[in-house]
């Protein structure tokens, strides 16, 4: 995987055998589809687009603060969302496990749809575009 550390925009899907992506955290757009043995992605916190979606052994998406574009599609076992709070656009489709999306305020674009164990999203009344389609735990949209 070293020597693809250098391309601009790489998409891989179903590499279940990947493990190390340590070397693509040079890579500007990067797209990782239902890679299954991925646990560790604290290398990629300078990619500046990044899609991940399915990719089930990653648990901590903390090192994601300041990846400019963000989607995290489908992750069953991510409840912890608060080191996201600085990314610019932001969807979180699909993670069944969030529930408080305080730290999100500041995201300028976040699409939350299908979470459904969120109930309050008060404090994003500041975000400049809100998806929530789906999220049948909301109940109350005031402010």
């Amino acid at each position: 995987m070293s020597a693809l550390g250098g391309v601009h925009n790489l998409s891989l899907e179903n590499w279940k055998k990947i493990t190390d992506v340590s070397a693509l955290g040079g890579v500007h757009n990067l797209s990782l589809y239902v890679c299954r043995g991925i646990t560790d992605v604290s290398a990629l916190r300078g990619v500046h687009n990044l899609t991940l979606e399915g990719c089930s052994g990653i648990r901590d998406v903390s090192a994601f603060g300041v990846v400019h574009n963000l989607s995290l599609e489908n992750f069953q076992r991510i409840a912890d969302v608060s080191a996201l709070g600085g990314v610019y656009n932001l969807s979180l489709h699909g993670c069944d496990w969030i529930t408080d999306v305080l730290a999100l305020r500041g995201v300028r674009n976040l699409s939350l749809d299908r979470c459904d164990r969120i109930t309050d999203v008060t404090a994003l009344g500041e975000v400049y575009n809100l998806s929530i389609h789906h999220c049948y735990g909301v109940t109350d949209v005031s402010a």
